[in-house]
């Protein structure tokens, strides 16, 4: 990763980070049954949705710029999860 992180974990929807920011990462945990996880930008545009499998913890780092969150990031859905998220600070 190129430049500072920061990590912030949820387990509900609302705010991630309030300005501009990249996601770089994620680790995902199922809290027991299949759930899901969806994060939106400031326009309320989906820029990221994941299925998480029952009993399943994973981790993903992505491609050399990650996902422009233009405005903020949101989680706007999430069920039977617990997510850390890994972003430009």
């Amino acid at each position: 990763m190129k430049s500072d992180v920061k990590a912030i974990r949820k387990t509900s929807t609302g705010s991630v980070f309030g300005g501009r920011t990249r996601l770089r990462g994620i680790i995902l945990a199922s809290t027991g049954s299949a759930g899901s996880v969806t994060l939106q930008d400031g326009n309320s545009v989906t820029q990221f949705q994941v299925d998480v499998p029952a009993g399943d913890v994973f981790s993903y780092n992505l491609a050399e710029d990650g996902i422009v969150f233009e405005g903020g990031m949101t989680i706007s859905a999430i069920s039977n999860s617990t997510v850390t998220i890994i972003l430009d600070k």
